[in-house]
Order: C-alpha cells, then structure tokens, then sequence
C-alpha cells in the first residue's frame, strides 16, 4: 500500500490524502496545472512535502534509500531527451542493467521495428515508447512478482490512438498482477474505459477519489475542466465523453 495523508507542497498542493493498493489502476486527471505532476514526484519520493506524510508498504518513503526506492517504483516525467548518441536496443541496456527487453513489453509497445535506430532519428510518438519501456524495465523484476508501484506522467501524450489502448491494456495486466499504477493523461475517454479509479485534481486540491462513473459526470468535469462536456452512451451501452467550448 501507498498512503499519504494531508499532504501539501506551497503553491502547488494542499491538503492531499489517499491511498493505492496493489491491483489498482488509478488514472490521475486535471487540468494543466492542477497539481498532477507534483503529486506524482511526491509519490516518488522525489521531492518531499512541505506538510503531511506518505508511507509506502507501512514504511515512511522518506525513510527508504535512493538505491532502495530505485527497484522497487519507478517514474516516466513527461520530457526525457537523451544526451547519448545511442540505438533503442543500448540505451535500454545502458538504463536498465543490461536486461533484454521483455516480449510483453517489445509486442505491446511495438517496439522491435526501432530497436536498432539511433534514438534521434525516431518520431516523437516512438521515442515515448522507448520512455516507457524503459521505466518499466528498471523496475522488472518487481513488476512480475506484482510488487512495483508504477508512476506515469503523461504516457499517452504523442502516441496515436492504437498505441494508446495498447499501452493502457498492457498497464492494466501489469495491475492485474498486483502492481499500483498512477498515470495522468488528458484523455477523458481512456480514463472511463481501463480506469478501476480516477483521481481528480482541480487548483491543487483532490477534489475527486472514486469509480470513472462515479468521478467522469457532466457537471464535475464542466466545473472543474471550465469547459461544457456532454456524455453519452452509444448502442453497445458504452459511454462516451464529449468536450466543447
């Protein structure tokens, strides 16, 4: 278990508590600025709050070694650029000790067509693919005994419509197995469909904790998103968000 009780970072997040379990697939969602970012290097351990605590697996998480936290969660940032002039297959080696790559992870990714392309001649939507691999790969060994803690700022960002799913399905299996998952996005849509929570932030507050049905309603995301949203449910009882100025 994750937990972190009334913590807040000045200007940036106030009074924030919850929890994750293993097995969870939270979906962290909120408008540029609302906090998603902090949260997520405060989960981390990366930077510490001002006020409040967090306690991982009973422990507090400012308790735990760098070398400690390293194998056992792991954070993709939205912006990594590389400083190495490296193919995808060695800066997977170099970042992650020499592991090789998962199949579960090259097949879901879509990686193999890349593996030996130098990293700056790759697409923007590619190269979020290494991103991601290559944090989970740091964490891999936890991750198939079920017990890593995942943090992802913003992976679906410049990945097309067919890797988004396909990363969200594979990140829910890796829930399944027992690890926590964190991931903010802006895609409404996704969060309703793979989210088993969603967490909602709004002007560094979390204003929302709870199921998608429960959380993605017409007048909280109109309120907090300050634009006008229509849901509505297709012929298959699927609902679908829909967002309009």
């Amino acid at each position: 278990m994750l937990r972190a009780q009334a913590i807040s970072l000045e200007n940036r997040l106030s009074n924030v508590s919850l929890d994750l379990i293993s097995a969870d697939a939270v979906h962290l969602l909120g408008p540029n600025g609302s906090g998603k970012s902090s949260l997520l290097n405060l989960l981390a351990g990366l930077i510490s709050p001002h006020q409040g605590q967090l306690w991982l697996e009973g422990r507090e998480l400012s308790q735990y070694a760098p070398a400690e936290l390293a194998i056992q969660r792991c954070l993709m940032e939205q912006t990594q650029q590389s400083v190495f002039a490296l193919t995808v297959k060695e800066s997977l080696s170099f970042f992650c000790a020499e592991r090789s790559l998962p199949d579960v992870l090259e097949q879901a990714l879509d990686i193999s067509p890349f593996l030996q392309r130098p990293l700056n001649q790759l697409s923007g939507g590619e190269q979020r693919r290494v991103q991601i691999a290559r944090c989970l790969m740091q964490v891999w060994p936890a991750i198939e005994q079920g017990r890593a803690l995942i943090l992802l700022d913003e992976p679906v960002q410049g990945l097309d419509f067919s890797h988004q799913h396909r990363l969200c399905e594979l990140l829910n299996e890796l829930a399944r197995i027992g690890n926590m998952l964190v991931m903010s996005h802006h895609q409404l849509n996704l969060a309703e469909r793979y989210a088993n929570r969603i967490w909602l932030m709004h002007q560094g507050q979390l204003v929302a904790d709870d199921i998608p049905k429960q959380v993605l309603t017409e007048s909280l995301l109109s309120r907090v998103f300050c634009c006008n949203v229509r849901i509505v449910t297709d012929t298959e009882q699927n609902r679908l968000i829909q967002t309009y100025l």
